[in-house]
């Protein structure tokens, strides 16, 4: 029995470069399609499907795409989701994204309360624990379904660590459990594991720079679980560019030189560029002579202004 388990997709995501909402969408299309190939028998998505409540039709248009070429070519496979807390509508009561969804075929979703599915004639037990159960109880009281085979739980939850509203889930007697919150993808215990997100979507995607994206793969009879690598855009910050002891032409010269010593060059990344001692007028100037050219070339730009000390003061992006 073979799962495959996504999570924080954040479709609808705009970000600050032009393509950027495109990137999040074409990953999840690319990823799906490599799941099709590797032919698991269930799909979960641990929550944030989308990155807010309020999406257009293009994202929801997008999902239901790749989820009726999964199903064209694996017709007995499941999908099923447990609500994030970013699919949540705003007002209670209000219908969200996930509605729509969960009325495709071969979709199952649970948005607030916890949800059980039996699947594969009784073999498989899908516990889903969405993000406003989560919340709901700091001591969770979920279980295996001893009738079936293999019980996989999925949850939208960061595990207890100390923080005072973080939940208790019991993980034991679980094949697996598909986590979903971190953007990073992370092996809690043997059977345990965060997939991360596909793309940079944090607020700081720099901090995410060097985390491998992907989705993950789990073998409920040997417990194997594989990450497997998607392409992300990648995320490039440099080094504070300094100001001091020239104006702007200094600082466009620094700034071409550090341009060009990234490995791979800038073109289609994620570019931080910190630069130290500028004035606003100067950064100006600077931003109408060099920094435009330079967004031409990348998915987003961001530029930081720092004060002598290295304390930002203002940014600059997209």
């Amino acid at each position: 029995m073979k799962v495959a388990h996504l999570s924080d997709l954040h479709l609808g995501y705009a970000g600050a470069g032009p393509g950027r909402a495109g990137d999040v969408l074409r990953v999840f299309e690319n990823a799906m399609g490599r799941i099709s190939e590797l032919g698991p028998d269930l799909v979960v998505i641990a929550g944030d499907v989308f990155d807010h409540p309020e999406v257009t039709a293009s994202p929801i248009a997008t999902f239901s795409r790749s989820v009726r070429a999964l199903r064209d070519s694996l017709p007995g496979v499941a999908v099923v989701v447990a609500a994030g807390a970013r699919d949540i509508p705003f007002e209670a009561g209000a219908h969200g994204p996930l509605m729509v969804i969960g009325a495709l075929p071969g979709v199952e979703v649970a948005t607030t309360a916890v949800r059980r599915l039996v699947l594969h004639d009784g073999q498989l037990a899908v516990t889903l624990l969405p993000h406003p159960a989560v919340m709901a109880s700091r001591s969770l009281k979920v279980s295996p379904d001893r009738k079936a085979k293999w019980n996989v739980l999925v949850a939208h939850a960061a595990l207890a660590s100390g923080r005072s509203h973080a939940p208790a889930i019991p993980l034991q007697g679980w094949d697996y459990v598909a986590l979903g919150s971190s953007h990073a993808y992370t092996r809690v215990a043997e059977r345990v594991c965060y997939s991360g997100s596909l793309e940079r979507v944090g607020a700081d995607p720099w901090e995410e720079a060097a985390i491998d994206k992907g989705f993950v793969t789990a073998q409920l009879d040997s417990g194997e679980v594989t990450l497997w690598p998607v392409e992300a855009r990648a995320a490039v910050s440099l080094a504070p560019i300094e100001a001091t002891g020239g104006g702007t032409a200094t600082v466009a010269r620094r700034l071409g030189e550090a341009l060009a010593g990234v490995p791979g060059g800038i073109d289609g990344k994620l570019v931080r560029v910190p630069i130290r001692g500028l004035s606003a007028d100067d950064l100006a100037v600077l931003d109408r002579e060099v920094l435009a050219g330079v967004r031409r070339r990348v998915a987003e730009l961001r530029v930081e202004a720092l004060a002598g000390q290295g304390a930002s003061h203002g940014v600059g992006g997209a």
